[in-house]
């Protein structure tokens, strides 16, 4: 699908990258452009590295609603897993494998030992 030079600037607005560019065929990956609204983007199957809600229908919001609902949404959610995976102590992979094993001695195969 041939995307027009504006119109690519308006879609790298929107969080697309150069890449994307490519998913673009006219059927899956496709956008429609209106003079008041901007550019919307329809990708169902999110194909593309848009990040921001795509509706049931596919289609994006329009580019002039600046529509940040799910960045603004996971947000504190990045924050708050950052933070909780700050706290942990690192995983000790050889001392959950000897737990798992005791756990469950029966299902140990003599060549796993």
């Amino acid at each position: 699908m041939k995307i027009d030079a504006a119109h690519k600037a308006l879609l790298k607005g929107m969080g697309l990258s150069e890449e994307d560019f490519e998913r673009f065929d006219g059927e899956y990956v496709r956008y429609e452009f209106d003079e008041e609204k901007g550019i919307r983007l329809y990708d169902p199957h999110y194909a593309t590295s848009y990040n921001e809600y795509i509706d049931l229908d596919g289609w994006s919001a329009w580019s002039s609603e600046n529509d940040r609902f799910m960045s603004d949404f996971l947000k504190k959610t990045r924050k708050e897993v950052k933070r909780q995976k700050a706290q942990r102590p690192p995983q000790d992979q050889e001392a959950i494998s000897e737990a798992l094993r005791k756990k469950f001695p029966d299902r140990v195969k003599a060549d796993s030992k």
